[in-house]
């Protein structure tokens, strides 16, 4: 669930989440930049204010909405800090008690400062949003699709610190946090719920092919309704180079759950996880093989998949297939990923994935993910975009209900003078679950924006 800086560092807590909910940002609430700044170097120093003021219609109401965005980045040799802000206020919005109210605001700090042979990176976030429109946020990891009119409220915190980057002995030490609050929900699994997790991870290079490490982790989970999860993993791993073009990974640990009911009563379990990874090269991409075993409280998950990737001039495609084992039954899962540049213009890609999950009260299922986004830039100053999201969540154990929902954006953005933008679109997300209890939202907007470059 997370990489340390050694590797890319890492992926802190509700990141996923975030990058799917910015994707999908573009149908709800859309900040247009103008295409100046898009071509404008990432690696520059920013300091960026968008202004604005747009009119929506959702579901019947008439909504004013005057979105605020606010991102800084500053970056030197050794250190990068990053800031974004987005706080929209919203007038006459009827799921609001106050005729002017705050929507739905998120906020991100990232800090990294390193040296050539040690790294250091902390980050902190908040986002508040509907549940409806948890599927613009969520991604596949460990979550079900949830059918509820109420809100939740995200925030968390992620220090982590990896030093030998360069050497042959090194190692990764990570803390991080997370708080989930719900408010306004009739569901009785939705439970405010605090989760705190630390991993170590020290590595040793005995030979030029061969990178060994020893790893622990914990992680805590304790829920309002009096359900407490605790997670530890122990154990030993190391990444080969069989030979010029094959790669293999092995990792063995040991892993405890344990998990107290409200009413004292305890599920417990223990037993080794094992996971293998190899990896061929080819000339225009990589052919995979994975197998996963993991023991959990409903009985032990065992994953096999195999995958490749294509890379091409013009596309991109990679695959796995696979299968899952769990309490007797088979059932098949997979990844696909397309990315083409369809012109100079022009991008269009799409991803479909189906794997098996675990929440944190210990229930699985089988969630289904399909993705899909268009954009295309008219002219120099005009920009249109589409994209469409599918999530099922198939329970395997708990009492959680079979749920899916669905959601279609459409936006379009075109630069006025004095760095102002013109934004329209539409939205739609229809759910439903297996007891036939259905939410839908409906949305459409027009507004005007400008842009701020705030000390350049």
């Amino acid at each position: 669930m997370r990489r340390g800086i050694g590797q890319g560092i890492g992926h802190g807590i509700g990141r996923g989440a975030l990058a799917a909910g910015i994707a999908g940002l573009a149908a709800l609430l859309p900040l247009a930049t103008p295409v100046q700044a898009q071509d404008s170097d990432p690696s520059a120093p920013e300091t960026r204010l968008t202004l604005g003021q747009q009119v929506a219609v959702e579901d019947g109401t008439l909504v004013g909405i005057t979105p605020l965005d606010l991102s800084l980045r500053r970056a030197t040799r050794v250190q990068s800090l990053q800031f974004s802000l987005s706080a929209p206020f919203r007038l006459n919005d009827p799921d609001e008690s106050k005729t002017f109210a705050l929507g739905d605001p998120q906020a991100r700090l990232l800090l990294r400062r390193g040296a050539r042979n040690a790294a250091i990176e902390t980050e902190l976030g908040y986002r508040e949003n509907d549940l409806d429109e948890e599927i613009l946020f969520d991604d596949i990891a460990n979550e079900f699709v949830t059918l509820d009119g109420g809100r939740v409220a995200q925030t968390d915190a992620r220090l982590t610190y990896v030093f030998g980057t360069q050497s042959k002995l090194g190692g990764e030490f990570g803390l991080s946090w997370l708080q989930r609050d719900y408010t306004g929900t009739t569901d009785p699994d939705l439970d405010d719920s605090e989760t705190r997790s630390g991993n170590v991870t020290f590595y040793l290079e005995p030979t030029p092919l061969i990178r060994a490490r020893i790893l622990a982790r914990a992680s805590r989970t304790d829920s309002d309704d009096g359900t407490d999860s605790r997670f530890d993993r122990y154990g030993a791993g190391a990444s080969l180079q069989v030979d010029k073009l094959t790669n293999l990974d092995v990792e063995l640990a040991r892993t405890t759950i344990r998990r107290t009911e409200e009413n004292g009563f305890v599920e417990e379990t223990r037993g080794p996880s094992l996971s293998l990874g190899l990896i061929r090269s080819r000339p225009l991409g990589d052919w995979s093989l994975s197998f996963g075993s993991n023991p959990g409280t409903a009985g032990r998950r065992e994953d096999f998949n195999i995958g490749r990737t294509l890379k091409l001039r013009y596309y991109e495609l990679s695959g796995q297939i696979g299968v899952t084992h769990f309490q007797g039954n088979y059932d098949p899962i997979f990844q696909i990923a397309y990315r083409q540049e369809i012109s100079r213009a022009s991008e269009f890609q799409a991803s479909l994935r189906r794997a098996a999950v675990t929440d944190d009260d210990g229930d699985e299922a089988l969630n289904t993910d399909l993705s899909a986004s268009f954009r295309r830039q008219l002219s120099d100053i005009s920009t249109i975009g589409a994209n469409i999201r599918f999530r099922e969540s198939q329970v395997q154990t708990g009492d959680n209900e079979d749920a899916r929902s669905a959601s279609f954006g459409l936006d379009y953005s075109r630069d006025l003078p004095n760095e102002f933008a013109l934004v329209a679109g539409a939205s739609i997300i229809r759910s439903k679950d297996s007891n036939g209890t259905r939410d839908d939202e409906e949305r459409v907007y027009l507004g005007v924006n400008r842009n701020f470059n705030l000390f350049p």
